[in-house]
């Protein structure tokens, strides 16, 4: 901070740590390990605001975010969520599925990709008898159905550029 800038600092009231931080179109979205908070920039003198959003909220790791369609997805530990100015759980027919056969020891390389050409939301994870990702669960927002299948990833890009994912 200095009298050029604005950066100062924000007291965070929930969590113990942050785990995840996406750029939406008019606020910073923060997940702590318990909480989502939206960020604002306010102007001066103040700089940045922060509003809690979602308490008792979850998010398996730093990279299970997606953001398509105006609203943010990601995986908690137990659940999933979407984020349309509050958090909210989403509804899900796999949730017993997924969450009953995910290695908890491995949820930090839980990770999102959007495929917006189809509409979708990709998560991968590691299954209970796996250490790296051998599965993905994907949520379809345009209509609301999900599925799932086995897949080796470590990464994942959109089309954007170029006719398929990468």
């Amino acid at each position: 901070p200095s009298a050029t800038n604005q950066a100062g600092s924000i007291i965070l009231s929930r969590g113990s740590k942050i785990v995840a931080v996406k750029q939406s179109r008019q606020e910073v979205l923060v997940w702590t390990d318990n909480a989502v908070y939206s960020l604002q920039y306010l102007g001066p003198p103040a700089g940045w605001g922060a509003q809690i959003v979602g308490e008792n909220i979850t998010i398996a790791s730093s990279l299970c975010v997606a953001y398509a369609n105006g609203m943010a997805y990601w995986m908690g530990k137990g659940k999933f969520y979407v984020y349309t100015g509050q958090a909210q759980p989403l509804k899900c027919n796999l949730k017993y599925h997924v969450f009953s056969d995910i290695n908890m020891d491995q949820y930090g390389q839980v990770f999102a990709g959007t495929n917006e050409e189809f509409h979708e939301i990709w998560w991968f994870y590691c299954s209970t008898s796996s250490t790296t990702i051998d599965k993905y669960v994907v949520y379809n927002y345009a209509d609301q159905i999900w599925y799932y299948g086995t897949m080796g990833r470590t990464a994942w890009l959109d089309s954007g550029l170029r006719d398929y994912p990468l």
